[in-house]
């Protein structure tokens, strides 16, 4: 009886703790829709602070060419800048093209988030930023194995307003580099 209801229970619990992304950010007319997205713990300092990056993507990634990534696999350095992952991810233009956003997260006492990339594919093939500076980070659930909330933004003043854009993006992500 146990196991069966172990079963029922694992089998609602899962569809619950299922990756998700889901929304879209618009600036002058571009408009980017996200729809998929990882989160990965891309460097720990000497005093043992994690910054999590969490990348969401306009087209799904490609998990398993990025498990083949064996500079990837190692444990995170001090600095997110000596980290191939990023680099790994945005060469994905199947995923990335038609738009990306990348958040980095630093816990311990700082507990900050920031937007650090907001970026697509022009017609053109420039590479262009949508981030209107006035985007912010609302986490539900920031752990080690899960990080979970929205990037939502907020008007400015008139006069202030002219490079404003709007996001309304839930994300909910297991943290981990995909494994072979």
């Amino acid at each position: 009886m146990r196991v069966v209801l172990f079963s029922i229970l694992a089998a609602f619990a899962s569809p619950l703790l299922a990756d998700g992304v889901s929304g879209s950010c618009e600036r002058d007319g571009k408009r980017l829709v996200f729809t998929d997205g990882i989160a990965f713990q891309d460097a720990r300092d000497a005093q043992g602070v994690v910054t999590t990056t969490i990348y969401l993507t306009a087209k799904p990634l490609d998990r398993a060419a990025l498990a083949k990534c064996a500079a990837c696999a190692a444990a995170p350095g001090e600095s997110t800048f000596t980290s191939p992952r990023g680099d790994v991810i945005e060469a994905q233009r199947a995923a990335t093209a038609a738009g990306w956003m990348e958040i980095a997260h630093t816990g311990g006492d700082l507990d900050i988030a920031t937007i650090v990339n907001l970026m697509y594919l022009a017609d053109d093939g420039t590479l262009t930023g949508l981030d209107g500076g006035n985007g912010r980070v609302e986490f539900t659930t920031k752990s080690g194995t899960r990080m979970s909330g929205k990037v939502v933004t907020e008007a400015r003043e008139a006069s202030m307003n002219e490079t404003d854009m709007h996001c309304d993006v839930t994300f909910d992500l297991a943290v981990g580099w995909p494994r072979g």
